[in-house]
């Protein structure tokens, strides 16, 4: 058996999709290969993005160009929860969402598995987060560039706050989709931060610096983190973001994971409690009960 999981979108995403193949590899005991063709064929509609996972310390060799076979007709995946045919082709319908299921397919020893989604759920990577903890770092040690920040991030009572812009103000079909954060939300959240953390010591990581810089109140402890010009720039303060002891997260999935993976357990999490345009969607397998959702 092998579980091949389809690559898309920024490292985020593509850590998640990492994700979901390394948890169910676990629970399986098989192997798992990476599709990585979505990164050679221009996308229509979508932001481009290059292949990034090979900045983390993944496991090795596990990167596959491969054909993902077609979906098989009702009749033959009605057959296959109950007889070993043919691989099993998993289309994800709502990329928030955890099918239990996953976890109890038959006869996986006697077939291989293709994953199509974005799996940004919890409850299928918690019994592997100290293993995505370790993979999950940067080959290299933090750069030169960013060494400053992490030093002040170790030092002090340190809040990631994370501002993501870009494509969600610039392209229409993403700023429709996702839609950016409204002002008001990260205000609320640092008053609310605040009241608990006094001396809270805010690193601001964005796309657009120059809005935060405008935005943001100016009577804060505040670092705005400057982007590296270098290609593992995103990978190096993914690593500062889950170094710092109190997250605010954008509706981002590189947010998200600067969240999830930190080190310090009992640090608080404010969350938005919109993560697309589409407010109606059930988030509770998306964001722990444990962080504090805000209007957004």
């Amino acid at each position: 058996m092998a579980i091949y999981s389809y690559l898309q979108g920024g490292l985020g995403n593509q850590m998640f999709q990492y994700a979901i193949a390394r948890a169910l590899s676990e629970h399986y005991q098989s192997t798992f290969l990476l599709d990585r063709s979505w990164f050679d064929v221009p996308q229509a509609e979508t932001t481009p993005r290059p292949y990034q996972l090979d900045l983390l310390n993944i496991r090795e060799g596990v990167s596959s160009k491969v054909t993902f076979p077609k979906r098989p007709n009702k009749l033959i995946r009605s057959l296959q929860k109950w007889l070993p045919i043919g691989p099993v082709i998993y289309y994800q319908q709502n990329a928030f969402g955890f099918d239990e299921q996953l976890l109890h397919l038959r006869a996986m020893a006697q077939r291989d598995l293709f994953l199509f989604g974005y799996w940004q759920a919890f409850p299928y990577v918690e019994a592997i987060r100290p293993i995505l903890q370790s993979e999950f770092k940067t080959k290299r040690p933090a750069a030169e560039h960013y060494q400053p920040y992490l030093e002040q991030i170790r030092s002090s009572d340190s809040v990631m706050l994370h501002i993501r812009r870009g494509d969600y103000v610039n392209s229409p079909s993403a700023a429709k989709f996702h839609g950016v954060l409204a002002l008001s939300y990260y205000q609320q959240a640092i008053e609310a931060l605040l009241l608990n953390k006094p001396n809270a010591h805010f690193f601001i990581f964005s796309d657009d610096l120059p809005w935060a810089k405008e935005a943001l109140p100016q009577d804060l402890k505040i670092t705005f983190v400057e982007n590296s010009s270098q290609a593992d720039a995103a990978a190096q303060e993914l690593q500062l973001m889950y170094e710092c002891k109190h997250h605010i997260i954008a509706n981002s999935s590189l947010s998200w994971w600067g969240a999830w993976l930190k080190k310090d357990c009992s640090g608080l999490v404010f969350a938005p409690n919109r993560w697309i345009s589409d407010s109606s969607l059930d988030l509770s397998n998306l964001l722990p009960a444990s962080w504090q959702r805000l209007p957004a």
